[in-house]
């Protein structure tokens, strides 16, 4: 049996099951019975398995049918997915976006692009939400989160956009004031500025498996990003945040990366990447798709 005319039998096969009968089939299909029944005796032969029961009122499912079924389904499922997937190309992107993502993302990594993201696509109109804290796509109605770390909810399609790293950094007038830290240790005796619910940060030299935990400390906790690169610009104390959000600074000097040989992470986050989230695989909307495909390459340039 030749390769589209499997998929004929088979598609015509879901729909007998479904309808229980050949007649029924039929009539949704437009064609004879007994053209349904040549296509299941034909797929049947071709699979070396019977696939129905027939009785002269109905037909159900043999035990071989009832998974062939199934796996069928799935087929018709991935090949309708395929078409939405290339169709999706040729639809206008329009129309309103809501999209979640942390505040200080938006000064530095969309802000900045927005008016040539507009002069591309300006049938889209973008709400920003921007907030620290964890949001929701189904509860609180977007059409895609940016997140930095691990996605929580496996049912959500995560789309990498950058890898990220953390950087340990001060200010020079912190380091002139209070000294440069040269090991992990050093900082018991440095005011560490962090993220709320993290108080320990590891420390792993390059040939080393097992990572130094330290407890930090100091006199400014938040759960706001933008709250503790101020402080550190201004020379409150020491911070460990993303790379991507700090290179500004460091590049023009006004923080000074501390214990660059190190891998820094902080215990029980995952920060290794930042990632797109949207809800339904199957109905990607051409404006998520071209947000996403946008400020993926733009964020990219940017850390290069």
């Amino acid at each position: 049996m030749e390769q589209n005319q499997l998929f004929g039998a088979m598609s015509t096969f879901v729909v007998v099951a479904d309808c229980g009968s050949f007649s029924e089939a039929g009539r949704r299909l437009g064609l004879s019975q007994p053209s349904i029944s040549r296509q299941i005796n034909s797929l049947e032969t071709h699979l070396g398995v019977q696939l129905l029961q027939r009785t002269t009122r109905k037909v159900s499912l043999t035990e071989a049918g009832v998974i062939y079924c199934e796996k069928a389904r799935q087929i018709q499922a991935d090949v309708d997915e395929a078409g939405q997937a290339v169709n999706a190309f040729k639809q206008q992107p329009t129309g309103k976006l809501r999209v979640g993502l942390p505040i200080h993302w938006v000064d530095l990594k969309i802000a900045p692009y927005l008016p040539e993201f507009f002069q591309l696509y300006p049938e889209i109109q973008l709400d920003l939400i921007a907030t620290d804290y964890h949001q929701d796509l189904v509860r609180d109605n977007l059409d895609l989160v940016i997140r930095i770390g691990k996605p929580r909810d496996s049912s959500y399609v995560a789309v990498p956009i950058a890898p990220v790293a953390l950087t340990l950094c001060a200010a020079p007038s912190y380091l002139e004031k209070h000294g440069t830290p040269k090991t992990y240790a050093d900082l018991s005796d440095h005011n560490c500025l962090r993220y709320d619910r993290y108080s320990q940060w590891q420390f792993k030299e390059p040939n080393q498996t097992q990572p130094h935990n330290l407890k930090v400390s100091g006199n400014l906790v938040t759960n706001q990003v933008t709250v503790l690169i101020r402080g550190a610009l201004d020379g409150l104390g020491i911070v460990l945040l993303p790379d991507l959000l700090l290179k500004p600074m460091l590049d023009s000097g006004d923080l000074v990366h501390l214990m660059s040989s190190k891998t820094i992470t902080i215990r029980d986050a995952s920060i290794e990447h930042m990632f797109a989230l949207y809800s339904n695989r199957r109905h990607l909307a051409a404006k998520t798709r071209v947000f996403i495909d946008f400020f993926k390459e733009k964020i990219t340039q940017w850390d290069q």
